[in-house]
């Protein structure tokens, strides 16, 4: 056996998952939410299929819910057996069929009247959920079927400096802070207090969206009272789940946030507007400000911070 192959069937590899999926069992507004969207879709006889299972608990529930026949699909190998035990243990392992595949390579009919996914990232589309249900919409799912998500949207709002931990003090730490500025940071779930009212920069409509996904010049304008106050920009994701029933990241406990870290951009109000593009070459953003009718703009990307270091070498 291959050094990888070892490495991907390690203990070490379980303890990660089992650690990864109980910080998702553990989030109680993700669990009411989707629990609500299945109650709103799953009827008695329903059929009902789960891209990327994890431990199975949407199939589970699905079944307990009454669908007749649920396919739960994960493609790791350790969690296969998680989601056989625990269908098992809930009295649904005659109705819960596991198929360690991937998604889009499964030899399914189009037999489906709900297809489940929560494969949705920080920053919603990284894991690859547009072309994931454009192709269970192709191949998998009932005319008139529903999906789960319906609508996943990126959303951001302007937030005071984010620093991370506690850091010793130093005389200066300038150079270090111009490279933080150009690299997009992870911050914890919380409270997250914004500056001002959040905005959408994209909204993809899960039931009608066709890959590829085009992320850039996504834009959203926010009014400030004080510049002073501006560190950068959060991103979260909002989910809508089924009619009536969405899901924020914002205030959950499993995914985190993204902060844009920006350079003050002075006293006073101001008019300030995100540009936010993703694609092979990373994240890159510029902030455009606004005040007493003059604007100016400045770009942030990690190619920035790349090539200064690579240019003092």
């Amino acid at each position: 056996m291959s050094k990888a192959r070892a490495r991907k069937h390690s203990p070490e590899r379980l303890r990660d998952l089992i650690t990864y999926h109980a910080t998702l069992l553990a989030d109680a507004k993700r669990n009411r939410a989707f629990h609500r969207a299945l109650r709103a879709r799953v009827k008695p006889g329903s059929s009902v299929l789960d891209l990327g299972s994890g431990t199975g608990i949407w199939a589970v529930v699905a079944a307990r819910l009454g669908a007749r026949r649920v396919v739960a699909v994960e493609r790791e190998p350790l969690l296969v057996p998680v989601i056989e035990r625990l269908a098992r243990e809930n009295g649904v392992g005659d109705r819960v069929e596991v198929l360690r595949a991937d998604a889009h390579r499964l030899p399914l009919a189009r037999e489906f009247d709900v297809v489940v996914s929560e494969t949705v990232g920080n920053e919603g589309f990284e894991e690859g959920i547009v072309p994931l249900l454009y192709d269970a919409r192709c191949r998998f799912l009932k005319r008139g079927g529903a999906l789960i998500p319906e609508a996943v949207s990126l959303r951001a709002a302007p937030i005071r400096s984010f620093v991370s931990g506690i850091r010793p003090r130093l005389a200066s730490d300038r150079s270090f802070r111009d490279l933080v500025r150009h690299v997009p940071q992870l911050f914890p779930p919380g409270k997250l207090r914004a500056l001002s009212s959040g905005a959408t920069l994209l909204r993809v409509d899960l039931r009608t969206a066709r890959p590829p996904l085009v992320l850039e010049g996504l834009r959203a304008r926010f009014r400030l009272r004080d510049g002073r106050a501006l560190g950068g920009f959060a991103l979260w994701v909002e989910m809508d789940l089924a009619p009536g029933v969405r899901l924020s990241t914002r205030s959950t406990t499993s995914w985190w946030r993204t902060f844009l870290p920006v350079e003050p951009v002075g006293s006073g109000p101001c008019g300030v507007e995100l540009e936010l593009s993703k694609g092979r070459k990373g994240m890159r953003w510029r902030v455009f400000v606004t005040r007493r009718g003059r604007s100016e703009s400045r770009d942030y990307s990690p190619l920035f911070a790349y090539g200064a270091l690579r240019a003092r070498r």
